[in-house]
């Protein structure tokens, strides 16, 4: 099995009933959330320096060094889901209320603009923020989106992969919004139970908003930042593995390949089988066991970065970077680059990611410093 850097011991991880699959796929996301506290130290300037003795430690550095280089690439790269830039902006700038009931329709509307439109670029969220709590002014919103882009017909959302806004709809995405954060914000009650993350996702879907697919990437990322708010309970595992089962979500079911690959295991077959196995995982990183002190410790430093306790958009968030991290890792292996950790299945595909981030961050210069844009409706783009 693969080196990684970040690995815990293989002995941390017997005797807890685990299938070699389910082992394999535990220890990968402990890794990636090892990786993503580190990382955050780093931005930080509070963690240590890595030992280059370690086989991991070039690639590691590598995909560090890259997810540094550009706010952008930090909101790919970065495990942790709080801990992107542009989370970084969107929680720095609309309070998490204690009771969901505070938020405003403004405020939900925003998280559906911040969201849809700017994600993953600095100078758009800051363009798009609203100022006062009070019905936005859509006409000048599109205004300025308009702007955005190359062309006069499109509009790419580089944070989506391929996605492509029709610029014509974007009045009708604007509209859309803001009577569906209207609603949301009526039916908030200040005593009563959160909608489940099902319900509130097909409640934004029902809207059939132009760009917003049944199956896409944005309705998901979407509702779970409503999650992050308290505007809708969290995701549960079914949630998410008939998202990943019905859906191109191409990070989160790379990541199932990857571990199906490096243990010779078939993959789940179904929604059904995909949520025992992610449920038994994810359960172990709801309650480590004391035999695993690695995985308590990862918990602790979660929580403590993050704010609160790992939930199921931290699980499929994690999944991705698993599959980021094979498609750095065969890029560079590509280029000659000594690497650990290598997966056929993450291999697939790394021409088209890599040369979608390189146009990316090309037209982000073009732009801004530190932006990438691209395409895509599925998890090929940023979480």
């Amino acid at each position: 099995m693969a080196d990684f850097y970040f690995s815990p011991q293989e002995a941390e991880l017997q005797g807890l009933g685990l299938s070699s699959f389910e082992k394999y796929l535990l220890l990968r996301l402990v890794q990636t959330l090892r990786l993503g506290i580190f990382m955050s130290q780093k931005r930080n300037n509070s963690a240590g320096p890595l030992d280059h003795t370690h086989r991991g430690a070039a690639q590691c550095e590598a995909y560090i060094k890259s997810a540094l280089s550009s706010e952008m690439l930090s909101d790919k790269l970065f495990p942790l889901r709080h801990t992107g830039a542009s989370m970084q902006f969107i929680l720095q700038s609309l309070f998490v209320p204690a009771n969901p009931s505070q938020l405003s329709a403004t405020n939900i509307f925003q998280l559906c603009i911040w969201r849809t439109f700017a994600f993953g670029n600095s100078d758009y969220l800051h363009k798009i923020t609203i100022q006062e709590d009070r019905m936005p002014d859509l006409e000048k919103l599109h205004s300025i989106i308009q702007q955005w882009g190359n062309g006069p017909l499109k509009l790419s959302v580089p944070a989506y992969g391929q996605l492509q806004i029709i610029k014509a709809k974007i009045p009708t995405m604007l509209s859309s919004f803001w009577e569906l954060s209207q609603e949301i914000s009526s039916s908030q009650k200040p005593k009563s139970a959160p909608p489940t993350f099902a319900t509130l996702h097909e409640r934004l879907l029902s809207k059939k908003i132009p760009s917003i697919p049944r199956h896409g990437l944005i309705a998901w990322l979407l509702t779970s930042d409503f999650y992050g708010f308290g505007v809708c309970q969290p995701p549960t595992i079914q949630d998410l593995a008939h998202h990943m089962t019905n859906s191109g979500a191409s990070g989160p079911k790379g990541a199932i390949k990857i571990v199906a690959e490096e243990t010779g295991q078939h993959a789940p077959e179904n929604a059904e089988e995909l949520a025992k196995v992610l449920g038994t995982v994810f359960g172990l990183l709801q309650n480590p066991p004391r035999s695993s002190p690695t995985i308590m410790n990862v918990v602790t430093e979660c929580k403590a970065i993050q704010g609160r306790e790992l939930a199921v958009v931290d699980l499929e968030h994690a999944l991705c970077k698993i599959s980021r991290q094979n498609t750095r890792a065969n890029a560079g292996k590509a280029k000659g680059t000594a690497v650990n950790g290598k997966s056929g299945a993450g291999r697939r595909g790394n021409q088209t990611e890599d040369t979608q981030d390189n146009e990316a961050q090309e037209q982000a210069r073009r732009i801004r410093p530190e932006v990438e844009m691209g395409e895509n409706l599925h998890h090929g783009g940023i979480e």
